[in-house]
């Protein structure tokens, strides 16, 4: 903690830009880092925090002839994922104290959770010297027909928590199973901000700073933008009424097909009551209270007071479970009309806001 103090009192710089390359076992990390590594810009220093599973690290001894302008710090065995482990805060601690990196890359281990990282380079005395930028999760095409891959908790974590989906190895898959993952990237909730293909590691550099453009991102990798989300629409930023008060939300509306939505967007620092979204969810069914013509599909993604849950609500019936998704809190309603008043709904929505509460 001594540690972790010093390192925030001491003068201010630019935070250093933190990227996760996560992936399940054997889809290619390793490679796609010393790409990176490779044609990284050659006046600048990187870091490598490599989290394997087993007790004697191999990647990091890999990762080290890959670059002289490099510093490498293995933690073998345990998982740095685990939020109450205080591997991960002693080794980025010691690894910014030595010299300063342009960038870290932490490649978690194939079997973690890479939510717990993200929560804890969250915490007050890292977040101000560390700036969080995109989550890149490796797949192979070929594991969307093996349900050991599939049904396997934590293949699903990395995958809802990218913010950039790499098909990997797809020299190695055929044409439908690329098909496939691109069908699965376009219908993941939250959408995210890139879907691209390759081989051997290899995908664009940009596109560890790839960020968020209002609630949704199109892009020339992206396979998919959801219809709800698509550049139709404009993009703006207001602060809630009196009545509502909170942060800056930004919100995205769209018309089409005899339909309407709205998104909104807030801040991954906000947190909400799970119990009254719940609430809210589950009363959906009766459209008239809010105002509006008859809801066709509900959904949200929020930090809440039991942790990040997704809620769903299709076909009058309401859900909510964990999700690994760690960018930002949302929600988007879509009614059976042209239009539509929001304000009711939008109140009872902003009321389920934790007031006062923070990260």
């Amino acid at each position: 903690m001594k540690d972790q103090q010093a390192m925030a009192e001491k003068p201010t710089r630019q935070p250093v830009p933190v990227n996760l390359i996560t992936g399940f076992l054997g889809v290619g990390k390793t490679t796609a880092i010393r790409r990176l590594l490779a044609n990284k810009p050659a006046d600048e220093y990187w870091a490598v925090l490599v989290n394997e599973f087993g007790e004697v690290g191999i990647d990091g001894a890999a990762l080290s002839e890959a670059s002289d302008t490099l510093n490498v710090v293995e933690v073998p065995g345990g998982c740095i994922c685990c939020t109450t482990s205080p591997m991960l805060r002693v080794s980025l601690t010691r690894l910014l104290q030595s010299r300063r990196p342009d960038r870290l890359i932490i490649e978690p281990s194939g079997l973690g959770h890479p939510a717990g990282i993200i929560d804890v380079l969250r915490d007050p005395f890292l977040a101000a010297v560390l700036d969080l930028r995109a989550t890149i999760t490796l797949v192979d095409p070929r594991h969307l027909d093996d349900s050991r891959y599939t049904s396997h908790e934590i293949w699903r974590d990395q995958l809802s928590l990218a913010d950039v989906l790499v098909a990997n190895k797809c020299d190695r898959a055929d044409a439908a199973q690329i098909d496939r993952f691109q069908a699965l990237a376009a219908a993941m909730f939250p959408p995210k901000l890139a879907v691209t293909t390759g081989c051997q590691g290899e995908f664009d550099p940009a596109l560890l700073d790839a960020t968020s453009n209002g609630v949704g991102m199109t892009s020339k990798y992206v396979a998919r933008v959801p219809p709800s989300l698509s550049a139709r629409s404009g993009t703006r930023t207001r602060m809630p009424t009196a009545l509502h008060a909170g942060p800056t939300v930004q919100y995205r509306d769209n018309h089409g097909d005899g339909q309407t939505s709205r998104g909104w967007l807030w801040d991954a620092s906000q947190r909400f009551s799970a119990e009254r979204l719940a609430t809210l969810f589950q009363s959906l069914h009766d459209h008239t209270a809010f105002g509006l013509p008859a809801v066709q599909r509900a959904k949200g993604v929020f930090h809440t007071d039991h942790g990040w849950l997704l809620f769903n609500w299709v076909a009058g019936e309401a859900s909510a479970s964990e999700i690994a998704w760690r960018r930002d809190c949302r929600a988007e309603l879509i009614v059976a009309s042209r239009q539509a008043d929001w304000a009711t709904f939008e109140a009872a929505l902003f009321a389920t806001r934790e007031d006062g509460e923070s990260a």
